[in-house]
């Protein structure tokens, strides 16, 4: 029986006020427990089927490489704890992923709250992305930031040495809301300065027609989008977790069939 469904079954369960245990969580005990969470990272794995312990357990500990041992616990519903004995470690590793495990995500985040398993939401993953084909006029690092928010957060820009961004591709680490499609291309519309100063003109001598804001565009660039270690799940459907390179053909079939994205 797994932790969600123990808790389920605990609160369907009538107590009376006798048979309750109730406990006030003081300050004091509030920061000892803050310090446990200080080296605390909540996970879980994407999969649409259970996940083996004891293989994420000497997985991880083998690819993360940490300085000090992380001890490893899973919690039920392919969901685990690390709990890190130098905060270096865990800094590095919130930083270095995405990571996988039998090529599905890893969400990983902080605790929030005081660590109630069943209030933790694990909606959002932050990976590296390529913007390319970027004009060379958005090369520059508060626009790039303006592209990246088309995606999801961003929370950091790559430049050089001199903190500039050269070439014509971008890239950015982005926080992604994974239960929504994934953006593949972004579209920049250049806006028409000369037909902008036309319709102002026309509206000030009362002759303005409607210009829907099509037709205030002018040049059109498209720029794909391009997630670097991107583990299995499908671009359209993520929000479902379709694993489609995990299912049977047949499975397969019928899950791009009723793919909803256009």
């Amino acid at each position: 029986m797994d932790t969600d469904e123990l808790i389920k079954k605990c609160r369907a369960i009538r107590l009376t006020e006798e048979a309750e245990g109730r406990v006030i969580f003081k300050s004091k005990m509030k920061k000892k427990g803050e310090k446990i969470v200080a080296r605390c990272l909540i996970g879980k794995v994407v999969l649409n089927r259970g996940v083996n312990a004891e293989g994420l357990k000497t997985t991880m500990q083998h690819v993360w490489r940490t300085m000090r041992e992380v001890k490893i616990e899973s919690l039920g519903d392919n969901m685990f704890m690390f709990k890190f004995n130098a905060e270096e470690d865990k800094k590095r590793i919130m930083a270095g992923g995405p990571w996988h495990f039998n090529r599905a995500l890893i969400v990983l985040k902080e605790p929030s709250g005081i660590g109630d398993i069943t209030q933790q939401a694990f909606t959002h993953a932050s990976f590296w992305v390529q913007i390319c084909n970027v004009p060379i006029m958005c090369m520059e690092k508060e626009t790039l930031v303006e592209l990246g928010e088309v995606i999801g957060t961003v929370e950091e820009v790559t430049t050089d040495e001199a903190g500039e961004c050269v070439g014509n591709i971008a890239r950015l680490r982005i926080k992604v809301d994974i239960t929504k499609p994934l953006k593949k291309m972004i579209v920049l519309n250049e806006e028409n300065d000369e037909k902008e100063s036309n319709r102002e003109e026309e509206e000030m001598e009362g002759e303005s027609e409607n210009i829907g804001e099509h037709d205030r565009m002018g040049v059109e660039v498209h720029m794909p989008v391009v997630y670097e270690r991107l583990p299995d799940f499908c671009y359209c459907c993520v929000s479902r977790k379709l694993m489609f390179a995990r299912l049977p053909a047949k499975q397969r079939i019928t899950a791009a069939a009723t793919c909803s994205y256009e």
